[in-house]
């Protein structure tokens, strides 16, 4: 059996495209001259486009490597239907800042400057933006003219034909009937996880610089990737490579300049536990979820909160199957904003699910604990609240070392969930102490930053998180200073003097499997230290 050359290079690019590495498939086609023009289906291609899912149809035609030229009539399409919803933002991002468009620019000015027209107008009027046809038979013809020119095959054929060689070596008893499996593959990558050991970062790894006029307000890592997320001042939501300093290039919608974007400055990120999606609240209390490959938006909460968002997070999985449609469907948001309350608002539903009310300053955190029946929340009142996630009934509201405190307790900026422990949390305040408590709200310890105790110069903890293992709860001071407690001992000591000029530092982010760890200072830099090597 002969098998063509070019049939070889196409199950690479296959596989090179399913495992989102575009940039390596687009050098592997330019060199070898071989195209790799598929969606896995045509007729799901096609139904796609006629009944609008234009998410998944922009992928598609991503993934197929169709030619410019040939997504004009696409792209008109998106941008009206985008026109007729009044979502004018990527609308104007699409026809502004996309080949297809550039070259309709060029070759017709007239009907480039018809849709600038549509998008200019208070109100959307049908007849002028579809003329004598309808939108669907427009659907249907750009369906029909896309179809032509792209080919459907079976997915994951390279796997599929590897596995197949595999087992005809095992029954040849060329392999051991116990090795070479996905299984133990995923067992060693498993151990190789919890061989990890927690460390504090202590060694400056990159920094990322935002552009003149861009400050970071928010970050977040993506537990599946290398990707670090920033919410700047002006709206945008860009992905960075942590390692590098650089932004994500393998995201199509990065390269061509439309990045993710609110109306208002982002103020809360956070990744689901696949990484697959990406939230984010915006000062003018608007929550947005996006689908990271595409970057389009996956749902969106218009009235979460009647100002700003202060704080956002996905529930927690309770199935092994991250990547199931339906399971990720049945994830929610909670959310904490500075009109005091919280909520939780149905990923599938699209609606706000339940409110918890009781906060009498701005909320700064909210969690679910492991198995989401409770949402601890911390607030500027200085209490952490303990709620039942179904009744939204305040079971305990707290002020942690209230009695050391006197009339007034500082803010409560933080509540972190302790890897391992899941009956115990963290509660950073802005003062020079940090407490561990239980869920029912019961003081465990305390923690004081080192010299507090002795009279030194009084210096209030601005932020903190956990070491991945939950080994330790690192927190930055005023002074740009990384303290490092042990959770079980209390033992502190300084991790690291970070290269952030004294009170600038605004947040922190740590990587949910890494000893990486992500500042936010306002001088427009995000510097990540690392306390180990990163592959």
């Amino acid at each position: 059996m002969n098998i063509e050359s070019a049939d070889v290079v196409r199950l690479i690019e296959q596989f090179l495209r399913e495992q989102n590495l575009h940039k390596t498939l687009e050098v592997l086609q330019r060199e070898s001259g071989v195209s790799l023009n598929t969606v896995e289906s045509v007729d799901n291609f096609k139904s796609d486009i006629l009944r609008g899912r234009w998410d998944a149809v922009l992928t598609s035609v991503l993934q197929a490597n169709l030619a410019a030229e040939r997504l004009t009539d696409l792209y008109e399409q998106i941008i009206i239907e985008l026109a007729e919803a009044q979502d004018l933002v990527p609308a104007r991002a699409l026809l502004r800042q996309t080949e297809p468009m550039d070259l309709l620019r060029s070759a017709d000015m007239d009907r480039y400057l018809r849709l600038e027209q549509i998008l200019s107008r208070t109100s959307f009027d049908p007849r002028h933006a579809y003329g004598a046809t309808s939108k669907e038979s427009r659907r249907e013809a750009i369906a029909n003219n896309l179809a032509a020119h792209v080919h459907s095959t079976a997915s994951s054929q390279l796997l599929a034909m590897l596995g197949q060689a595999l087992r005809w070596q095992t029954e040849q008893g060329i392999l051991s009937a116990n090795t070479g499996s996905h299984g133990l593959f995923h067992e060693q990558r498993q151990r190789a996880q919890r061989s990890v050991v927690d460390r504090a970062p202590d060694s400056l790894l990159a920094t990322i610089k935002l552009p003149k006029k861009q400050h970071p307000n928010s970050v977040a890592f993506s537990p599946s990737s290398a990707y670090l997320a920033t919410g700047s001042t002006d709206g945008f939501i860009e992905l960075w490579n942590f390692r590098t300093g650089k932004l994500a290039t393998d995201l199509a919608y990065q390269n061509d300049g439309t990045p993710m974007m609110m109306e208002e400055s982002v103020t809360a990120l956070a990744f689901s536990s696949s990484g697959e999606l990406v939230c984010s609240g915006a000062k003018n209390g608007k929550i947005k979820v996006w689908k990271v490959k595409s970057g389009l938006s996956y749902k969106r909460f218009s009235a979460a909160h009647s100002q700003s968002v202060s704080c956002v997070c996905f529930s927690n999985q309770t199935s092994n199957d991250d990547d199931d449609d339906n399971t990720q469907q049945q994830q929610q948001i909670l959310s904490g904003g500075v009109d005091n309350i919280v909520r939780i608002h149905g990923l599938k539903s699209g609606k706000m699910l339940k409110e918890f009310r009781g906060h009498s300053a701005a909320v700064t955190s909210a969690i679910f604990n492991h198995d989401n029946t409770r949402v601890l929340s911390t607030s500027e009142d200085g209490t952490v609240r303990i709620w039942d996630a179904s009744s939204a009934v305040c079971l305990h509201a707290v002020v942690p070392g209230s009695e050391d405190l006197g009339l007034s307790a500082p803010p409560a900026h933080t509540v972190l969930a302790i890897p391992g422990k899941p009956t115990e949390f963290i509660v950073c305040t802005k003062s020079p102490k940090m407490y561990v408590i239980d869920i029912n709200g019961s003081l465990k310890n305390a923690f004081t930053r080192p010299g507090e105790e002795e009279g030194g110069h009084r210096e209030e903890f601005l932020a903190a998180v956990v070491s991945p293992g939950g080994k330790f709860v690192l927190a930055v001071s005023g002074s740009s200073t990384l303290h490092c407690f042990s959770i079980d001992t209390g033992n502190a000591h300084v991790a690291a003097h970070l290269s952030i000029r004294p009170g600038c530092v605004t947040g922190i982010a740590q990587h949910p499997s890494l000893n990486v760890s992500a500042f936010i200072s306002n001088d427009r830099s995000v510097p990540v230290w690392t306390g180990d090597n990163v592959d």
